[in-house]
């Protein structure tokens, strides 16, 4: 029945969060206006996720809700891949590691404060 969930992040500053994103190996896939940092939606992808990019301003970001966001990984050997490319690009601020409800995991925040977690089952 489902096919795909793209969450939506609330952005302050589109520019700084694809130029984040693009840290991170994403694509821009679309975008409301061009050039893309100049957008109020987009949306960056990598492999078969998506997250969606709208900017919202300080006051709006107060009354909306963010969530932590979840990415489950194909294997422990991606994710520590993963772990190891990205802990040298942005600052990781739930180190990789094994938690008691049997995930092995990492998070960081985006610019903006939106929580991400990267995990497998161990």
């Amino acid at each position: 029945m489902f096919k795909t969930v793209s969450p939506v992040c609330p952005v302050l500053d589109m520019k700084e969060h694809i130029t984040f994103w693009q840290k991170l190996g994403f694509k821009v896939v679309f975008a409301s206006q061009v050039p893309p940092e100049t957008a109020d939606y987009a949306g960056v992808g990598r492999d078969n996720i998506e997250f969606h990019l709208q900017a919202f301003t300080k006051e709006q970001l107060n009354y909306t809700q963010v969530m932590a966001i979840r990415i489950q990984m194909i294997g422990q050997e991606a994710l520590e891949k993963l772990y190891a490319d990205w802990n040298s690009q942005i600052s990781i601020t739930a180190p990789l590691e094994d938690k008691p409800w049997g995930t092995r995991e990492f998070g960081f925040y985006d610019p903006s404060g939106g929580a991400f977690f990267f995990y497998t089952d161990r």
